[in-house]
């Protein structure tokens, strides 16, 4: 059971990086403890999955990164969203919403539905 939810946890954090760099130019480390934080602690997105996404998102052209000197020794990577990751946000918002929506349907259904459902298949 925890690789499928392993699998759906990775396949919602590419729509979670979008739609919080849709709100500010963010760095690493910020991007995880936001996804923590405003999710209430249900979420936890380590880094060990946070950059392979950011790296496929750059790839794409989603998103581009900056550095920015931080003290003397310090370098942080800011990632700003693109046009391109705008509209690749809202078709993930998008298909997000039909499979959340079709879920909460199927798992509200009774015994009744079922039964009827499966009469009129035969």
């Amino acid at each position: 059971m925890a690789r499928g939810r392993s699998s759906f946890k990775m396949g919602t954090v590419e729509m979670m990086v979008l739609f919080l760099l849709d709100k500010s130019d963010l760095y690493g480390y910020q991007l995880t403890t936001l996804i923590k934080k405003l999710s209430g602690g249900n979420v936890e997105v380590h880094e060990s999955t946070l950059y392979p996404t950011m790296y496929k998102l750059l790839q794409n052209g989603y998103i581009s990164d900056r550095e920015e000197q931080i003290g003397k020794r310090r370098i942080r990577v800011y990632y700003h969203l693109e046009d391109a990751g705008r509209a690749r946000l809202s078709d993930l918002l998008d298909d997000y919403g039909q499979i959340t929506a079709g879920i909460a349907k199927l798992l509200s259904c009774t015994k009744a539905d079922i039964m009827q459902e499966g009469e009129t298949d035969e």
